[in-house]
């Protein structure tokens, strides 16, 4: 049973996994907001307070970095949070010998990719967010080569319990590969830094899964699959030369958005 912590645990995604994972790993939660009932795995606190990372990590085996801004936000932000807030938490591993991170990066590293060419996992980014998770992955390659850690970029896809119509039939990424993927972190041993797409097995095919498969992340979800068993009839496939940022590339630079992933 590992012991996992899951910074910005109150969020979507935090809050999706978290129950399958406390089945089979001992979870400590951290956030600036927690549930009204929370129970004695969370913490109530910042990623910018060193003194609850060290608290929270000690003993540790894995982290997982959620927290976050997770949208288009005004840079000095994006900043503040999420690239400085990355650097933060990486030190604070580091100094607990938490040897294995997931660090949830974003598809909109990557935004101005295509569907026809999002194996590459080129860094693209689609907007001042895109550029902060661009950021994330370059802290984490240094953490990996400069102290042996085992560092697994994640570009997190269309996150849901459901897949819906359009490109998030090419993107979407299941609860349940979700949680396969913080698995496969946490039984990780090959150190270095691993960049792949956090993305469920879709008909698709945009992504190059590889990557993910050789750290042991092996997503059996399709969106596809899901949205005809739910409607009765196969969905139209996206269009393989659309943009992967999607709605995002039509948000002003440096403006605030409720858009989802």
């Amino acid at each position: 049973m590992a012991v996992i912590v899951i910074t910005g645990a109150a969020g979507v995604i935090g809050q999706a996994v978290s129950p399958q994972l406390a089945t089979r790993h001992q979870l400590r939660l951290l956030d600036v907001q927690i549930p009204e009932h929370a129970d004695s795995t969370w913490t109530r606190g910042s990623i910018a307070d060193s003194e609850t990372l060290a608290k929270v990590l000690d003993g540790a085996d894995t982290l997982v970095h959620l927290a976050g801004i997770p949208t288009e936000a005004p840079w000095e932000d994006l900043l503040t949070v999420n690239i400085d807030g990355t650097r933060r938490v990486l030190e604070a591993a580091r100094d607990a010998g938490v040897r294995r991170v997931m660090l949830a990066s974003s598809i909109h590293a990557g935004g101005y990719l295509t569907g026809a060419d999002a194996d590459s996992r080129e860094v693209r980014p689609d907007s001042f967010y895109g550029v902060s998770k661009a950021a994330m992955e370059a802290l984490g390659s240094l953490f990996a080569d400069r102290f042996g850690m085992c560092v697994v970029s994640a570009r997190i896809c269309t996150f849901g319990t459901e897949p819906s119509a359009g490109r998030t039939v090419a993107t979407w990424l299941s609860a349940a590969d979700m949680v396969g993927l913080v698995e496969a972190v946490a039984n990780l041993e090959t150190p270095g830094h691993h960049l792949i797409w956090a993305v469920s097995n879709n008909s698709p095919g945009w992504f190059n899964l590889e990557p993910g498969r050789r750290v042991g992340y092996h997503p059996v979800d399709d969106a596809a699959a899901r949205l005809e068993e739910i409607a009765g009839t196969p969905p139209k496939l996206p269009d393989s030369h659309s943009v992967l940022g999607g709605p995002f590339l039509d948000i002003p630079l440096g403006r605030g958005s409720t858009t989802k992933r």
